[in-house]
């Protein structure tokens, strides 16, 4: 069977590499069927919690579309089917795929120490550390790209879309109390959409997370209502209320995000290295640690 492994192994490759994924990929098996279930590949079984799951963890618009279902579901169905046929093939025995499969362990071992490590320390920047970085930082944080506040929102009717945008075409910029009031009686996200409102965000950032409206955005004279766009069985609306130029020295507000994602990163990196050497030093003590 291992000289078979070796032949084919180009072939199989796709196969090998769900064996080292083991019981991620394969969601729920069992003798006794669940209740209910989305799919199924003989014994195994996709559940709705399963899927909801796999949603939640891509993000953005797109999360909670039927296409991205539908995306989901057919991955899952190959995968376990490739599973399904390495494992009647034995791969699992191929000295080479025990290799891997050991390596796998070790590195899946290593990430869940780390984000231990991570979890049992506070992150958090606190206010008073942003403040600091935003003063020492200041002439080195002007925009490097357009920062826009807008008016979004999306809702699965299209009448209800019509009706909001035809009202942010004649709304202030500081009806807070308007904007809300639409929020709760037509909005699909309430928090995106308030969210949204609040704060600058970076154009191509907030592009992105709805592409539908992206080439819209470019385009926008401030005070201006896009078009109803109807993308991933929603209708959206947006208005464009303020556009900061590139260049443009922020105020804190419009960058506080991205100065504590900054002092996150950095606080995770100091962290990992204090780590990394108290277990040098302890391996060093016991004599476990040899190298040149």
């Amino acid at each position: 069977m291992i000289s078979a492994f070796k032949s084919a192994s180009p072939r199989l490759g796709s196969i090998v590499g769900l064996l080292l994924l083991g019981t991620c990929l394969v969601g729920c098996q069992s003798d006794e069927p669940p209740a209910s279930y989305v799919a199924r590949v003989g014994d195994y079984y996709l559940t709705q919690d399963d899927l909801d799951r796999r949603l939640a963890g891509m993000g953005g618009p797109t999360s909670d579309s039927t296409a991205a279902r539908e995306q989901i579901i057919e991955q899952w169905v190959t995968r376990m089917l490739l599973y399904r046929e390495a494992q009647r093939l034995n791969l699992e025995s191929a000295e080479e795929v025990q290799r891997k499969l050991k390596r796998q362990r070790r590195s899946i071992l290593v990430t869940a120490a780390k984000n231990q490590l991570y979890e049992e320390a506070s992150l958090t920047p606190s206010d008073e550390e942003v403040q600091t970085y935003f003063q020492r930082h200041k002439d080195q944080l002007t925009l490097r790209e357009p920062y826009v506040s807008v008016r979004y929102l999306s809702t699965e009717d299209r009448a209800a879309a019509q009706e909001v945008r035809e009202e942010l075409r004649t709304l202030s910029a500081s009806s807070d109390s308007a904007w809300n009031r639409l929020v709760r009686e037509y909005a699909a996200d309430t928090a995106r959409a308030r969210k949204w409102s609040r704060r600058y965000l970076p154009q191509s950032q907030l592009g992105s997370q709805i592409p539908a409206l992206q080439a819209e955005l470019r385009e926008l004279d401030v005070g201006d209502t896009a078009p109803v766009v109807n993308a991933d069985d929603r209708y959206h609306v947006l208005r464009l209320d303020r556009r900061m130029a590139e260049g443009t020295t922020p105020q804190l507000q419009w960058i506080e995000p991205e100065i504590r994602r900054r002092l996150r990163i950095r606080a995770r990196k100091q962290m990992y290295a204090n780590e990394v050497e108290r277990l040098r030093s302890k391996a060093q003590a016991d004599g476990a640690l040899e190298m040149p």
